[in-house]
């Protein structure tokens, strides 16, 4: 039976997986670049695209996701020391991302723009936080949120 646990703040680890924040935050910013080419283009499709990347790493699939392979690649390539850290704030942090992504691709699709670009330009903040600053919003975020925990109680 599930019981709900409430956290009074952030504890960790949150989950026993660990993930590459190096990788990441190269990932942020490759995340970005795509969703700065489907603004410029008006490219739905690109940024439905971008959801389903998102829903990839969101789902611990990081092997499905080509940007998240690209990042790692990229990481290897120059030699960047890889950063461990918990993964389920970066997983609540790719559920963020998929929901942005996929909220802008359908709005454009049903021709409401403007919530679209409101919704790409929130997704881009928080993408170009965690790239270039190393600050993920969805990560101090997510201790602080109750979450249910099976087979406890």
């Amino acid at each position: 039976m599930p019981s709900a646990v409430t956290r009074p703040g952030p504890s960790c680890p949150i989950v026993p997986n660990l993930v590459d924040e190096t990788a990441g935050r190269i990932a942020a910013g490759l995340s970005l670049g795509l969703l700065a080419l489907a603004v410029g283009g008006g490219w739905a499709w690109m940024v439905l695209t971008l959801a389903a990347d998102f829903a990839f790493r969101a789902a611990g699939r990081s092997a499905w996701s080509p940007v998240a392979r690209l990042a790692g690649f990229l990481r290897r390539w120059a030699d960047l020391p890889a950063r461990t850290v918990n993964a389920g704030p970066k997983r609540f942090a790719a559920s963020l991302g998929f929901l942005f992504s996929l909220g802008t691709g359908l709005a454009w699709l049903v021709g409401l723009r403007s919530l679209g670009h409101a919704l790409a330009a929130t997704l881009g903040l928080c993408a170009g936080l965690e790239a270039f600053l190393g600050v993920c919003l969805a990560c101090q975020i997510h201790p602080w949120l109750p979450w249910r925990q099976w087979g406890e109680g």
